[in-house]
């Protein structure tokens, strides 16, 4: 090869450059993970359901024990339209959390907010995927 160097001296340094390249990218991938999850500030515990079915046949539904971790809830006020004087409006709720924890759709969630208030949701659907965090559509557990 041309100027002194040898094949495998060049294909040593490019390969050493590469992997320069790749911790400098895992890095930055830990510093915008770790930037999100300065943003959750509230804390939300999920209770899964399990279904077994017993030696007779009978389904039976066993409320499993609730994982806590650090989430944000995010609501988004949309006017439906108005009826009279009355001004319809509704709620986008979204729930965001670690990439590493799942919520089940359907798994009952209970959020304590940074201000202390307290509230129930349904996961109303599969998470999606992001790089640094997780996100669920959520619908208000109106049961009694």
């Amino acid at each position: 090869m041309a100027f002194g160097r040898s094949w495998t001296d060049f294909a040593e340094q490019t390969g050493k450059k590469r992997e320069k390249g790749m911790v400098r990218m895992k890095r930055s991938f830990e510093k915008a993970k770790k930037a999100v999850e300065r943003l959750f500030c509230d804390t939300c515990c999920v209770e899964t359901f399990s279904e077994e079915t017993a030696a007779w046949g009978e389904s039976l539904h066993e409320k499993g024990e609730g994982e806590t971790f650090p989430c944000r809830l995010t609501e988004k006020a949309e006017a439906c339209g108005t009826d009279g004087l009355l001004t319809q409006t509704e709620k986008t709720v979204i729930l965001l959390y670690p990439a590493e924890k799942e919520i089940a759709a359907g798994s009952a969630v209970r959020i304590r907010q940074e201000n202390g208030a307290e509230r129930l949701y349904i996961a109303a659907g599969d998470s999606r995927i992001f790089l640094t965090h997780r996100a669920v559509g959520l619908r208000r557990d109106e049961t009694v």
